[in-house]
């Protein structure tokens, strides 16, 4: 009888292999290894992802086989949502443009990956695909408008560069934030803070304790609680005022919470640029920051393509 093989353990955590085979990728995605130490990773993100992907491939795996078998209604439904994501995300009269290059990289990486059908079979070989991969950790369609989301904020961004030309000096803050932007800030809360929630426990529960904090507005606080009761029906009530007492409410150490915390606006930022506004705003103390703003102790470490978000 061969030898356990390194994914082996992660069957306790699936229902069947298709879903094993995309665990254990998001496994190899996370470390950047082809055959992790799955001691180091938490258990208890292992079980909610292999939760997330259960659910996500009943949703949608579907649809991705129907995309990849060329289904036209597939199709024009995902250019749609596409469209309206472009359109609502400030893309005007360049909707349909932003929507076709999102669809065309979106169909990349469902091609150059591992489609459901053939998830048994690759997981036989060993599991392995492509650092972009999508492995159903996040729903299909959240996923799919943070491509487009991206393209357009790429594009406005380069935009605004080209208008203001080479700065003479730097600038103590890199974005001049118009109404128009703030406003785009404001209407994506919402994807911000189902994004929160789908992060790793560790940092989800340092970012909603985060935004827990004494010195975050009353008003905001209060519109979270609104917007996402679920996210934040463990807080309730309580209030921080440091690191050092949001540690003591997770049983943690500020320097983990503050690590964790770092680790989160990355991914956050790295999945919609956008939301780096928000991020500042929902966040005024220092200590709460990124690397460029951060305190000691709070910088960001560089990430491996394959610790990268999925699109």
């Amino acid at each position: 009888m061969s030898g356990q093989r390194w994914f082996d353990p992660l069957r306790s955590f699936c229902n069947d292999e298709v879903a094993l085979f995309y665990l254990a990728r998001w496994c190899q995605k996370e470390t950047g290894i082809g055959e992790p130490d799955l001691g180091s990773v938490d258990e208890s993100d292992l079980r909610e992802t292999a939760g997330k992907i259960a659910r996500n491939l009943a949703e949608d795996g579907a649809r991705v086989e129907r995309l990849l078998a060329g289904d036209r209604d597939a199709i024009a439904e995902l250019w749609r949502e596409l469209l309206a994501s472009a359109a609502r995300g400030g893309g005007g009269g360049q909707a349909g443009e932003y929507a076709d290059d999102a669809q065309q990289k979106i169909l990349e990486v469902l091609l150059t990956g591992t489609r459901p059908s053939r998830a048994i079979q690759e997981l036989r070989g060993g599991p392995e695909g492509p650092g972009n991969e999508y492995v159903f950790v996040s729903p299909f369609s959240f996923w799919a408008r943070s491509v487009v989301k991206h393209l357009v904020t790429d594009a406005q961004r380069k935009l605004a560069r080209e208008r203001r030309g080479p700065a003479s000096r730097p600038r103590a803050k890199p974005r001049a934030l118009d109404s128009a932007l703030l406003k785009r800030a404001h209407d994506a809360l919402p994807d911000l803070l189902q994004a929160i929630g789908e992060l790793p426990p560790a940092q989800r529960a340092a970012m909603t304790a985060s935004l827990g904090r004494r010195d975050v507005d009353d008003t905001v606080r209060k519109r979270l609680h609104e917007l996402a009761p679920d996210l934040f029906s463990e807080l309730g009530p309580v209030r921080f005022a440091s690191d050092s007492e949001i540690a003591a409410h997770l049983g943690s150490t500020p320097r983990r919470v503050a690590s964790n915390r770092s680790e989160a606006r990355r991914r956050l930022v790295e999945g919609e640029p956008l939301w780096e506004l928000l991020l500042d705003a929902l966040l005024p103390h220092r200590s709460t920051r990124g690397s460029g703003t951060a305190g000691k102790g709070e910088g960001r470490r560089a990430a491996s393509p394959a610790a990268r978000s999925e699109a």
